[in-house]
């Protein structure tokens, strides 16, 4: 409280009062509910019309073909996707592998089975090469070398009682061919029909230029498709 003083003139003498003045309590500021009421609930409905729309563009978007701008947006993907493909392709092309089948014409070259080297699933890459009977191998390393063949017949009248396959290697350090690989199998039954699968495979160490040949037991009895009979390489990685 404040004492302030004021000047009185009574009956021709001044004197001075004291005038006692009282302030008013300061009040505090509050916002009215009514209002934050309000705000929130536009906030609501703000949310609530963004998320429809949201809503309504995606259903949109479903049931409708692609855009232009779309398709132009995804074609560079898949010029990518469509050149790692090409490239994947050409590396594997580059790196020596082959896969010989069985052969569409002449069964053998003297005592040598022939192959296919071209259609189906044959194929010769990264500098194999095949010619009559001989599959070529194209620089030194470790290979990994496989074959099988798939016989079948009745009784032991076409092919005596076993069976084998053989893959043999001539090297320029050899005089004549080594055998590297045999794949030997029993015919038990006398009289009803038979099916056997001849499968053999391994890693060898082969210089440049050496050549893979394949020779077997039961010519009549061989079942000449891609997918009884085959035969190839490919060089491992160091």
């Amino acid at each position: 409280m404040d004492t302030k003083y004021c000047s009185c003139s009574c009956g021709g003498q001044g004197a001075l009062l004291p005038l006692t003045l009282s302030q008013p309590p300061q009040r505090k500021q509050t916002r009215p509910p009514l209002m934050a009421q309000c705000v929130t609930v536009g906030l609501l409905l703000l949310i609530l019309a963004a998320l429809a729309l949201l809503l309504t563009v995606e259903l949109r978007g479903r049931g409708q073909p692609a855009s232009p701008d779309s398709q132009l947006t995804m074609k560079p993907e898949r010029q990518a996707s469509e050149g790692s493909f090409e490239h994947q392709h050409q590396k594997d092309s580059n790196h020596p592998s082959a896969m010989l089948t069985a052969p569409k014409g002449n069964k053998t070259d003297g005592q040598y089975l022939l192959w296919e080297k071209n259609e189906g699933t044959a194929f010769c890459h990264g500098g194999f090469d095949y010619s009559r009977g001989s599959l070529v191998v194209p620089r030194d390393g470790l290979y990994r070398v496989f074959l099988q063949i798939t016989y079948e017949g009745k009784g032991w009248q076409e092919c005596g009682r076993k069976l084998n396959c053989n893959v043999f290697v001539w090297q320029k350090s050899y005089i004549q061919d080594k055998p590297l690989l045999m794949s030997v199998d029993t015919i038990v039954s006398k009289k009803s029909r038979w099916e056997k699968s001849l499968y053999t495979a391994g890693l060898f160490n082969l210089e440049a230029d050496s050549r893979l040949r394949v020779t077997s037991s039961c010519y009549e009895g061989i079942v000449f498709n891609e997918y009884h009979m085959f035969f190839g390489a490919e060089l491992l990685p160091h």
